[in-house]
């Protein structure tokens, strides 16, 4: 979600509150009444931007798709020239430690997606689907790469439902050790 220009800059704000909200509130329901609240938006402006929930959520959701992308396209270009093996596996390990804050924010989305519709994933489906195919095609070892990509999916799921406590787990940590494990 670019934000040049007056409209792109509210919804995001909108969306950013949205996905705020979803993080904190304790109970009830998500409404729009209370994103627009949250954002400093009249319902009226909320509904002009996003003219239903279903369209909040999926803009909630390729906000998260595109930050994961940014980010990884990041990391790619920071690891360009290293000498080392499976550059996009080490650029998703290392988009995900940087984005390992902003996970928990995104699992909201994630979940409230999946109690409001769940074909409102599918972009999620087709952007991991994607990465997937590509690490794949791009590693020197399929199966090593396959291997901590799972293994990043099992990280992400566990920041989802906090399985385990994040100290406990030290997630930088064994991002980190994949990472070498990866060279």
């Amino acid at each position: 979600m670019k934000a040049s220009s007056k409209a792109s800059r509210t919804q995001k704000r909108i969306v950013e509150a949205a996905i705020d909200l979803l993080y904190t509130q304790t109970g009830g329901q998500f409404s729009l009444d209370a994103v627009a609240k949250h954002a400093g938006v009249s319902k009226g402006g909320l509904l002009y931007n996003f003219p239903s929930k279903h369209a909040l959520i999926r803009a909630m959701i390729q906000f998260h798709i595109d930050e994961m992308g940014e980010e990884i396209t990041k990391a790619e270009a920071e690891i360009a020239e290293d000498p080392y093996r499976h550059k996009l596996m080490r650029a998703l390990l290392s988009g995900m430690c940087q984005n390992v804050s902003k996970e928990k924010k995104s699992a909201s989305v994630m979940l409230a997606a999946i109690a409001d519709d769940p074909t409102l994933l599918d972009p999620v489906r087709v952007f991991h689907r994607e990465m997937f195919t590509r690490i794949r095609s791009e590693s020197e070892d399929p199966e090593l790469a396959t291997l901590v990509y799972l293994a990043v999916e099992g990280i992400h799921s566990n920041t989802v439902f906090e399985v385990i406590d994040d100290e406990q787990l030290d997630v930088e940590e064994q991002m980190k050790r994949m990472s070498e494990i990866l060279k």
